[in-house]
């Protein structure tokens, strides 16, 4: 009976447990702190017109309004002016409003203008990591789907083994579970159709932002006819130490040269590229993925187009997330005639030759044309000659005549 009752008990206390827990659930929203990034002097990214801070506050707010729209969720703003806030301010503010998550957002540029894609930074500790780990996998889902090439999800840690990036930094001292998104970049052409039809679209990655957060919390809305409460969320396991980035390059990188079109200058091989043996490099291109955002193929065939007339050394780099790259083993290719050149060679030969012909030929009907004057003396000689003739056999026969009438005469 003690054994039973004991049963009895221990049912009724995790019942009374498990009704507490979705108690506390139902009557305490989740709370969600926007961080929009910079402010005030501090204007963040500027790229031809399109200055961040002035974008943030637009994709915050649209991610507010629709982060609303779902049930149980409360959502603040860390300011809603044009002001200069410090990060760990910000970190305090969401402390205050006890969130349960805050959300940086900001857009990207790179030095060399030659980076492209949206990337997610997480704290590097404990279960800061795990928590915006599983938020910045949803984040690279959304991305992805967009059209946005995956850069990754990173950590970042400074010269004192902390997080590099302040807000991180605040939230993991203040207790405050936090992800830095980074949409996309300002200066690449790749990310440029993502952003440059101007307000719009830059709320659409608010309702993008919305729709990772809601997922990751399980939330659902009548108003927008979706219940995420059964989402997929990957346990992430706790990290028992710092989760340090991937300064490693790739271990190997290969190419072949499979075939090469002598008449457009074609070479398809096995990537950036170098054609002057690495002293300078083609812009970066995205490594092909089969499916997933953080799945890559062993193997991508690409056709780039050689200069003629120019010895190659054709060589690739490849790179990892934290760019970081290695290079290929160089490839030296003879230089391809340039067939326009050839083609303008062959029309200049084949004028050539019919410039000589011409001559040749203008020579010849000269000769011909000329000939005529040079032979007509002849005949006109010849007939002076006959003529000659005639007259001297006509004086002879004439002067014969005469005598033979003056013999007549005198006989007479």
């Amino acid at each position: 009976m003690r054994g039973k009752r004991f049963l009895v008990t221990l049912f009724l206390i995790m019942t009374f447990i498990m009704g507490m827990d979705m108690q506390v659930h139902a009557d305490e929203p989740i709370v969600v702190v926007i961080d929009p990034g910079h402010g005030g002097e501090n204007l963040g990214g500027q790229y031809e017109e399109y200055v961040e801070k002035e974008i943030n506050p637009i994709v915050a707010e649209a991610m507010k309004q629709e982060l609303e729209k779902y049930e149980g969720v409360t959502v603040y703003l860390t300011h809603e002016e044009d002001i200069d806030m410090s990060i760990r301010d910000r970190a305090r503010f969401a402390k205050e409003k006890n969130a349960d998550f805050l959300v940086c957002l900001h857009f990207n540029m790179s030095v060399k203008h030659d980076l492209f894609g949206a990337e997610v930074w997480v704290p590097a500790t404990g279960e800061y990591y795990a928590k915006g780990y599983a938020l910045a996998e949803i984040y690279m889902q959304e991305f992805t789907e967009l059209g946005l090439y995956s850069r990754g999800i990173k950590t970042r840690i400074n010269d004192r083994n902390k997080n590099y990036y302040g807000i991180l930094r605040y939230c993991t001292e203040e207790g405050i579970p936090a992800v830095l998104v980074e949409h996309c970049h300002f200066d690449h052409p790749n990310d440029q159709p993502f952003y440059q039809e101007g307000e719009e679209q830059w709320k659409q990655f608010g309702v993008l932002d919305a729709t990772a957060v809601a997922k990751y919390f399980g939330l659902k809305s009548e108003v927008l006819g979706v219940d995420y409460s059964s989402y997929p969320v990957s346990e992430i396991s706790i990290p028992s130490g710092i989760v340090r980035p991937d300064e490693t390059a790739p271990d190997f990188c290969k190419i072949e040269m499979e075939s090469i079109n002598e008449e457009t200058g074609e070479v398809t091989l096995y990537y950036n590229y170098s054609i002057n043996g690495g002293n300078s490099y083609s812009e970066l291109f995205t490594w092909p993925r089969p499916e997933v955002w953080n799945q890559s193929q062993d193997e991508n065939k690409v056709t780039i187009t050689l200069p003629f007339d120019q010895e190659i050394e054709l060589r690739v780099s490849a790179y990892n997330g934290f760019d970081k790259w290695t290079e290929s083993n160089v490839i030296d290719i003879p230089a391809i005639s340039d067939p326009e050149r050839l083609a303008k060679e062959q029309e200049q030969a084949e004028k050539e030759a019919l410039r000589k012909k011409q001559e040749a030929y203008e020579e010849v009907v000269y000769e011909e044309l000329n000939e005529p004057q040079k032979t007509s003396v002849m005949p006109v000689i010849i007939i002076i000659g006959l003529i000659v003739v005639c007259m001297i056999v006509v004086s002879y026969v004439m002067a014969k005549k005469i005598a033979l009438l003056l013999r007549g005469r005198r006989r007479r």
